[in-house]
């Protein structure tokens, strides 16, 4: 089983896309947002790049179990139901709603990898049932840190590095890690017993922490708080049917 991380979305287009399976990490907060979502319930989730291209579409929809959702520069965008943080998602009744998400990073990435049959999202908060989904799917696994701005980031690495960790601790697999991901399992190997204190000390942490959202950077370390898996099928989200 290959094994790559890409530190940040760019250069997907040189992995083949037909007999791979790509995890889509962008610990805050989209992948932890976009988890909690569909454990509470939300029927899909269409990620979107703008909000331009969120309004439109939701719009297009005109459904009343339609909700704009998302963010810029971390807080709510102006007119929308609901922001990125994951406890709004874990308190709001969204059971069997349509979200329509923009982020700043993590639905761009997701939006890149559309030529890749099967995408999932990945967060600490699932990381050990999207390490089962993706022994199951038997395939060349790529790793997408989303990153910010398109640059390397420390808690998207330290995700994708538990990830390999776990792969390889999880039965007698051969694996074969290409540099990346060798890197990214001795930065999670190295951080493992605290990986709060990772984020708080990161760069986007801090930020979020500037802004008040300590409480979301708690949440978005509680590692395997959930076992749901987001698939991503025709730019929809939805949550996976067991492959065990």
């Amino acid at each position: 089983m290959r094994i790559d991380v890409l530190f940040a979305p760019h250069g997907l287009e040189l992995h083949k896309p037909r007999g791979l399976t790509v995890a889509v990490v962008d610990v805050l907060r989209a992948s932890t947002t976009i988890a909690y979502a569909i454990d509470a319930g939300a029927d899909r989730i269409i990620p979107v790049a703008s909000i331009e291209a969120a309004t439109t579409l939701a719009m297009k929809l005109g459904e009343e179990d339609v909700l704009l959702c998302g963010e810029r520069e971390g807080k709510r965008i102006d007119g929308f139901h609901l922001g990125n943080s994951p406890q709004e998602y874990s308190q709001a009744d969204i059971s069997g709603k349509t979200l329509v998400l923009t982020t700043t990073n993590g639905t761009k990435a997701i939006s890149m990898c559309e030529a890749v049959k099967e995408v999932v999202v990945a967060s600490l908060v699932n990381v050990s049932a999207v390490v089962e989904y993706l022994l199951a799917a038997k395939n060349r696994i790529v790793l997408v840190c989303a990153g910010k701005f398109g640059r390397f980031s420390m808690e998207d690495a330290l995700c994708a590095g538990m990830i390999v960790a776990r792969l390889r601790d999880s039965r007698d697999n051969n694996l074969d890690l290409g540099d990346s991901a060798g890197a990214a399992e001795i930065l999670y190997r190295a951080n493992s017993i605290d990986p709060l204190a990772l984020l708080r000390d990161c760069e986007h942490g801090q930020y979020l922490g500037s802004l008040g959202f300590e409480e979301d950077l708690q949440v978005c370390a509680k590692v395997d708080a959930l076992s749901v898996v987001p698939v991503v099928r025709q730019g929809r989200i939805r949550r996976s049917e067991s492959r065990m």
